[in-house]
């Protein structure tokens, strides 16, 4: 019989158990994701969808949209496959715009803004989404419909009034993700 055996003592298993408690207690907290980082991800996803609906609407040389509903959180895309100038906002259209077609807003994320955060600079507006009917259109050029329109679209986090993103889309159809940190847009 061999007479020295290999294994782990009560004392060492114990201690690495205990190593692994304290080690879990230090990262699992930092994996949790913030109300800021969930609404400036919204942000970007949004700035992302908008740059695709412009995008295709110039690859296309079809007009697209993007539609907002604020009851729903949500918002859908559509692309003028037949290229007649009219939105019906049907499936058909949404399906053809490819790519998201339809996203809700992350769970915790919604429409909006507190009291106490300002307008974007040089897009001041009141209101949730600033973009007239509550949508945006590209033409065929990839510009925004009517030509120059402009406007923000505010997030929030339900948990946490302070964390605040925007998306604006400038009268060029230029797409910009914010963040409201600090008492300023950056």
């Amino acid at each position: 019989m061999n007479a020295s055996r290999r294994g782990f003592t009560l004392v060492e298993l114990v201690i690495v158990i205990a190593m692994i408690g304290i080690l879990s207690a230090i990262v699992v907290p930092r994996l949790r994701v913030s109300p800021q980082t969930k609404v400036r991800q919204a942000a970007l996803q949004l700035a992302r969808d908008l740059e695709f609906g412009r995008t295709r609407a110039l690859a296309t040389r079809s007009a697209s949209r993007i539609a907002f509903s604020t009851t729903d959180q949500t918002y859908v895309g559509y692309l003028d496959f037949d290229r007649n100038g009219v939105f019906a906002q049907s499936s058909a259209e949404s399906d053809s715009l490819g790519g998201f077609r339809f996203r809700a807003l992350e769970p915790g994320v919604t429409f909006g803004r507190s009291g106490s955060v300002p307008d974007l600079p040089n897009l001041a507006g009141s209101g949730t989404i600033t973009l007239p009917n509550v949508r945006i259109d590209f033409d065929t050029r990839g510009l925004t419909a009517p030509l120059a329109t402009k406007g923000v679209i505010y997030l929030t986090s339900s948990d946490d009034a302070t964390a605040v993103a925007a998306v604006s889309i400038s009268g060029g159809a230029g797409i910009r993700a914010w963040v409201y940190r600090g008492g300023a847009w950056q």
